[in-house]
C-alpha cells in the first residue's frame, strides 16, 4: 500500500486553501486529488475495510468544505486536514461503541488493491506470494489488537510516516508524548509478530 504521507509544497497548498474560502470548487477538487490518497489510506489503515475508508474520505472533505472558513494558514494545510480526519474518525468510533449493534470493520471488504504485496508482484512464485499475504496477514491483525488510540500513533508515524513534530499538532499533544507511544505501539506490534515472524519481526 503506497501509503506515506508525501511532502507538498505547502505555499500551493495555502494558495489552493484561499481559492477555497473564496468559493472555488476547482480549488477544493485540487485540494482532495492531492490529499484523497494519504487520507483514503489513513482511513484504511485505521479500520481494514475499504468501502468505510472511502466513505469516511468523502465526508472528511464535506467537513472540509463546511469548515474552509475556520482555516488560518499559520500552519501546514496537511496537519489541518489530519486534524479533521483525526476527530472524525473518532466521533464516528464513539457513536459505533454506543450502539447496541454494529458491524465490525474488515471481513472480505478489507481486501484492497493499496495492501495485498503478493498482488502487486505477479512475478513472484506462490510460495513467496503465501508467505507475503500471511505476513501481510500477521502484521493487519497485530495492528487491529492495538486500541484504537495507540494505533493512530502507529498509523501515522510508520505507515503515513509524518513527522513527530506534525503528528504532535494533529493530536494536540507534546512531541515528547508522541515518540513514547510511537514506541509503545511498535514494541506491543513487535511482540504480537514474534511468534509468525520470529527473528524477522
Amino acid at each position: 500500500m503506497g501509503s506515506g504521507h508525501e511532502p507538498r509544497n505547502d505555499p500551493e497548498d495555502r494558495d489552493l486553501m484561499a481559492r477555497i474560502q473564496a468559493g472555488d470548487v476547482g480549488a477544493f477538487e485540487a485540494l482532495y486529488a492531492r490529499y484523497a490518497q494519504p487520507l483514503i489510506n489513513f482511513f484504511f489503515q485505521m479500520c481494514y475495510d475499504r468501502t468505510a475508508a472511502e466513505d469516511y474520505l468523502q465526508e472528511t472533505f464535506l467537513r472540509v468544505w463546511r469548515a474552509r472558513d475556520t482555516y488560518r494558514p499559520i500552519g501546514k494545510v496537511s496537519t489541518w486536514l489530519f486534524q479533521i480526519a483525526k476527530n472524525y474518525w473518532f466521533n464516528e468510533r464513539e457513536k459505533m461503541k454506543r450502539r447496541p449493534f454494529h458491524a465490525v470493520a474488515g471481513g472480505d471488504e478489507g481486501r484492497s488493491q493499496w495492501t495485498h504485496v503478493a498482488d502487486r508482484n505477479p512475478g513472484a512464485s506462490p510460495e513467496a506470494g503465501l508467505r507475503a499475504r500471511e505476513t501481510e496477514a500477521a502484521i493487519r491483525e497485530a495492528l487491529e489488537g492495538l486500541s484504537e488510540k495507540l494505533r493512530v500513533f502507529c498509523v501515522m508515524a510508520r505507515y503515513q510516516k509524518l513527522p513527530y513534530a506534525e503528528i504532535a499538532e494533529i493530536l494536540g499533544i507534546p512531541v515528547g508524548t508522541v515518540k513514547s507511544r510511537v514506541s509503545l505501539a511498535e514494541k506491543t506490534l513487535r511482540a504480537r509478530l514474534e511468534d509468525h515472524l520470529g527473528e524477522q519481526a
